[in-house]
């Protein structure tokens, strides 16, 4: 389903209740209005029954039901007027803003008129109360809907105030959508403003009182971090100086070799600490080139500080392949895939370059499911002292997600097989 808005929405839905609102407004208006002819209409014919008395006032009887005689001639009015109703003996028209009813009685016999006055109970039958008949009614009551429309003012400004506030509201809410992320992207965190004390700004407050709490645990993680380094640094030269002096006194270049890669080992595991966490806490800013895929397997090869790579095969394509990354980190990435290859076979390591991956594989047991989750870290049952506690494959797909690169897993002929896939490239 696509993606759509809160603003866009409640804007989609708002202008489309003003369309319906004001729709039922002109229906409405044009309803009443024809009700209002139609009552007109029935003034008019009691109009006419009043004009065909013989006694009485005619003209303030007329008055009390909002009519009087009109002086128009009734031929002007048919011609240029707009008929609205209309029955066997007249006419209702419209004739500049005003409704007249103008009877058709000039057309009709003398006797015919008088027999259909008789049968109506009204007391016509000469020729001069056929003139006096013939003459237009003229309404005097203004047929207005003013009232309608102002009541659809009404809710057309109370609609937009609404609409207004509402608006306003989430574009704050946008707002602090943003300055949330600008806090989220910026290394040391500053308070976002608090404009009201509303739902948004409690959510803002709230949010400033979270991030606090987490910038002081990021700034006692740094501080740690710090002094864990410092304190694991100093015993790790002083056992290298006294390795040396051991190694002098003993005379044994073998010796003195092995326990040099035993605290240089030990310093790159430091190294790698430092990675996970800066990983973790999205503070490795990637330094991107573009270098070859075999160059960067070469360095990592280096940095296992292997003396015998005869285990380690590397197969390249005629079409050296090439991908944009930080040189360093993602080296570390496929030395760990590659120790974890030699150190779980006791055949050779193949490592596979192709334009679009590059692959490692190994003779070896499959690895267990709870193991395939390379988001998780420490995703072993149990450590031993053997078994590592299963930081490498966290901290590859760490440096390869940064890369936009995927790493994916498959065991097939008895064979581990680790695929890095370059889907940026």
């Amino acid at each position: 389903m696509r993606n759509i808005t809160i603003i866009k929405l409640i804007s989609f839905f708002f202008f489309a209740a003003l369309v319906i609102v004001n729709l039922a407004f002109f229906i409405e208006s044009k309803r009443q209005i024809r009700d209002a002819e139609y009552f007109t209409y029935q003034r008019f014919m009691l109009g006419m029954r009043i004009r065909g008395q013989e006694d009485g006032n005619i003209t303030k009887q007329l008055a009390q039901i909002g009519l009087k005689n009109s002086d128009l001639d009734p031929n002007e009015i048919r011609q240029n007027g707009e008929k609205i109703f209309s029955d066997s003996y007249a006419d209702m028209i419209r004739y500049n803003k005003k409704l007249y009813f103008v009877p058709r009685f000039s057309s009709i016999d003398p006797k015919m008129f008088s027999r259909i006055m008789d049968a109506a109970g009204l007391n016509i039958s000469i020729k001069d109360d056929i003139a006096k008949n013939d003459l237009p009614l003229e309404n005097l009551e203004e047929i207005s809907s003013h009232n309608i429309w102002i009541l659809w003012l009404i809710v057309n400004i109370v609609m937009a105030a609404f609409f207004i506030v509402v608006l306003k509201k989430l574009l704050r809410l946008r707002n602090l959508k943003n300055m949330i992320r600008r806090a989220g992207e910026e290394d040391k965190f500053r308070l976002i403003k608090v404009e009201a004390n509303d739902e948004i700004g409690q959510i803002a407050s709230e949010f400033n009182t979270t991030m606090q709490k987490i910038d002081a645990i990021k700034q006692a993680r740094a501080l740690f971090l710090r002094n864990i380094l410092h304190e694991f640094r100093n015993p790790i030269m002083k056992g290298r100086i006294m390795a040396d002096m051991i190694a002098e006194i003993l005379q044994d270049d073998k010796f003195k070799s092995r326990l040099k890669q035993i605290f240089i080992r030990l310093e790159m595991i430091l190294g790698e600490v430092v990675k996970v966490e800066k990983l973790v806490s999205n503070q490795w800013e990637l330094k991107k080139n573009k270098h070859r895929v075999i160059d960067i397997v070469d360095h990592s090869v280096d940095m296992l500080l292997l003396k015998d790579t005869s285990r380690i095969e590397v197969r390249a394509d005629a079409e050296i392949s090439a991908v944009e990354v930080d040189f360093e980190l993602y080296a570390t990435g496929i030395k760990n895939l590659i120790d974890n290859a030699l150190k779980y076979s006791s055949e050779k390591v193949v490592v596979s370059i192709d334009k679009n991956a590059l692959c490692i594989s190994s003779v070896g047991d499959e690895l267990d499911p709870e193991r395939l989750d390379f988001n998780r870290t420490f995703n072993r049952k149990f450590e031993t002292s053997n078994s590592g506690l299963g930081l490498g494959l966290y901290i590859a797909n760490q440096i390869f997600i940064k890369h936009g690169h995927t790493l994916k897993y498959k065991y097939e002929d008895g064979k581990n097989i680790f695929l890095i896939c370059f889907i940026n490239t």
